[in-house]
């Protein structure tokens, strides 16, 4: 079975982290892989966020990301500062990306006063986003939450040899088709192909609760945060 690439909770993670009990090559190993899985879960929503703020006057919204990645998240006291905060991580991330605008900004200033090529217009050292740009972030983090939740419990399903119980569920979910059109193909009743798909349906829903949680989302407040969820997805503009 695939493990997650965080621990069960955020605080047990950022632990891990700041060192409390860990041994340091272990510390070392789950850290590395938190930072992965934040870049992975966060790149392309916060490169939208930036492409929707003034901090897209700055650079390339991708080479901000990265940049903003390099310089916080190799310093293991901005989670830490997360956990004191009890804010929600996409949050303390969005804050976090508008401050580190703010200081290339004022580092871009220092420069062209000492002669630089950057033009001062280009500049607002109270760099921010707009609703817009707040919104489509929220999107962006949403779906990209919602496959991650689908890919852990896709590979939790396949480990337990349920390969048929994903098919229906893909067939059925995503591709529009009756169970009618391929319970025989698959050798499985209507009724045993609607089981599959409620089975399939859950996990993703364990998967993304259990992500929710990672996330700093307390367990009161997990039904309104999918229900938020599912709001920004089917109010998502189409392509």
């Amino acid at each position: 079975m695939q493990q997650s690439a965080f621990p069960t909770t955020h605080a047990t993670w950022l632990r891990t982290l700041v060192g409390d009990g860990v041994a340091t090559a272990e510390r070392e190993i789950t850290a590395e892989r938190a930072r992965i899985a934040v870049m992975e879960r966060y790149a392309g929503p916060l490169t939208i966020f930036v492409r929707g703020s003034s901090l897209s006057r700055l650079g390339e919204p991708a080479e901000i990301v990265n940049g903003f990645f390099a310089s916080r998240l190799s310093d293991a006291r901005f989670l830490e500062g997360w956990s004191r905060s009890g804010m929600r991580l996409r949050r303390w991330l969005m804050n976090g990306i508008l401050f580190y605008g703010q200081g290339l900004a004022r580092d871009r200033m220092r420069a062209a006063q000492r002669g630089g090529v950057v033009e001062p217009r280009t500049l607002d050292q109270r760099e921010g986003a707009s609703a817009s740009g707040e919104l489509d972030f929220d999107r962006a983090w949403a779906l990209a939450v919602v496959r991650e939740a689908t890919a852990r419990a896709e590979a939790q399903l396949g480990a337990e040899g349920r390969a048929t119980e994903l098919e229906i569920f893909r067939r059925h979910a995503i591709d529009g088709q009756p169970y009618a059109a391929f319970a025989a193909e698959v050798g499985r009743s209507e009724q045993q192909c609607a089981g599959a798909t409620r089975l399939v349906a859950q996990r993703v829903r364990a998967a993304l609760a259990e992500l929710l949680r990672e996330e700093g989302v307390a367990e009161p407040e997990l039904e309104d945060e999918i229900a938020r969820m599912h709001r920004w997805l089917a109010d998502s503009p189409r392509a």
